[in-house]
């Protein structure tokens, strides 16, 4: 499996969950059909929630797309790493000095 944060770049840190890539996660997860209960079924949410969350009438939770990142990585037996973050210079921010 690819980089999951090609494939759907709103499943990176900091971005919210856009209803076409949940869509994307859930089938790639548990195919093409049914795959709304089965994540329903894996976040122990009601199955009405997610439909919510395919029609964008509420917005993934982050900590649901923590866990749907997680079963991909899990899937794919591998780790993903987030894309570098940059600030609006193009520059990632500084490191947090430590506190004396």
């Amino acid at each position: 499996m690819a980089n999951p944060y090609q494939q759907f770049p709103s499943l990176a840190p900091g971005q919210v969950l856009s209803p076409e890539d949940l869509r994307g996660v859930g089938e790639m997860l548990f195919g093409s059909w049914g795959w709304q209960t089965r994540i329903s079924e894996a976040l122990e949410v009601d199955g009405s929630t997610v439909r919510r969350w395919v029609s964008g009438a509420v917005a993934v939770p982050q900590p649901a797309k923590v866990a749907l990142r997680l079963l991909l990585e899990q899937r794919a037996g591998r780790t993903f790493r987030p894309p570098p973050v940059s600030g609006a210079d193009g520059k990632k921010p500084a490191r947090r000095r430590s506190e004396p």
